[in-house]
């Protein structure tokens, strides 16, 4: 039920991504979250959300907005994109 929202630009997230994972830019994110959690049908503020960039920055960030907007279950994952790749770990 976790959603893994990666907050890179679309370009970014098309050169590859971590399956499962659902592409919502940063500068974007208080317009198109909502879509990703079923709205107009009501949002659960609680769901967990895994937030994903290349290197935690933009991650940081976005997490702070969601809990700003009312989010209360987010959490940054602090991780290199590129050191995730190296390890051989699943890339779509």
């Amino acid at each position: 039920g976790a959603l893994l929202l990666d907050v890179r630009e679309d370009a970014e997230f098309a050169a590859g991504h971590a399956p499962g994972a659902v592409n919502v830019p940063r500068g974007l994110l208080e317009f198109r979250i909502w879509a990703q959690l079923g709205y107009p049908a009501q949002t659960d503020m609680n769901r967990r959300i895994y937030v994903q960039c290349q290197t935690g920055g933009r991650a940081t960030l976005a997490a702070k907005q969601l809990q700003d907007i009312g989010f209360t279950n987010v959490i940054a994952v602090i991780m290199s994109f590129d050191e995730w790749r190296r390890q051989g770990h699943p890339i779509l």
